[in-house]
């Protein structure tokens, strides 16, 4: 980091609870490294946890695109390392790769697209110091966009409610228990093996803050050789939506 204040790595090393019946490494896991990642790069900037409490600001995640390049398992070294590429209004763009700690070969990436936030709510205006600290916020990126195809007729939905569990410190889910929702329902539907294929990709976006009190309705469908997701209300407003298919970006 000292060279490109840009950058900033950790090491991780895979824990027991961190894979599922396959043993290797949940997809969910890589996101939950991408946001150890960016708070503890912030935190070496000088932007700790206590100075966006202390000024009512957050960072929220609205869209991941996430690979799974190669299989981890318990007890392996990895090396994480994020990288802001750049930012757009309130938006501000992460780059987290994911890779052995011995031979440096890739486990996984992603890219993720943060809004900044007052009170976790309306997006805010990056402030000028936090601008400063990061001199690739300077460099546009253009959005992202994932389309959201209406429910094929005739598509089952289960109810969902949230744990307490899945919220995080703002009482939010978490944004990587969406993806083990995502695996959670392709599982279900009978297309459990896409899930241990390597490279397989995640796309997501976030719409709105679950709540643990809601009872949501998640739908998903088979299209062509991936599955769409939707996580909506009884009443159709979207939380979040996506797809995993079995390739890379």
């Amino acid at each position: 980091m000292a060279d490109d204040p840009n950058r900033y790595s950790l090491p991780f090393r895979v824990r027991y609870e961190e894979c599922g019946p396959g043993g290797t490494l949940r997809a969910a896991v890589c996101l939950r490294y991408a946001q150890e990642l960016a708070f503890a790069h912030s935190a070496a900037l000088g932007f700790s946890l206590a100075w966006y409490e202390a000024h009512r600001r957050f960072w929220l995640v609205r869209r991941i695109a996430l690979v799974v390049e190669a299989p981890a398992r318990y007890g392996d070294d990895l090396i994480g390392t994020t990288q802001v590429l750049g930012m757009r209004r309130v938006l501000a763009r992460r780059r987290t790769t994911i890779r052995r700690a011995g031979d440096g070969a890739p486990v996984a990436s992603a890219v993720v697209d943060w809004i900044f936030t007052a009170d976790g709510t309306a997006p805010a205006r990056v402030p000028p110091d936090l601008v400063a600290a990061f001199p690739a916020l300077g460099r546009a990126v253009t959005l992202l966009p994932l389309p959201a195809p209406a429910t094929p007729e005739g598509a089952v939905w289960t109810a969902r409610r949230f744990r307490l569990g899945d919220l995080d410190a703002m009482g939010h889910v978490n944004n990587a228990v969406y993806v083990d929702l995502l695996d959670d329902a392709v599982w279900r539907a009978g297309a459990g093996a896409l899930l241990e294929g390597h490279p397989r990709t995640y796309d997501l976006q976030y719409h709105a803050a679950a709540r643990a009190d809601e009872v949501l309705r998640e739908t998903v469908w088979e299209a062509g050789s991936g599955w769409w997701y939707r996580l909506e209300t009884t009443a159709g407003d979207l939380r979040a939506h996506g797809r995993l298919r079995p390739d890379g970006l």
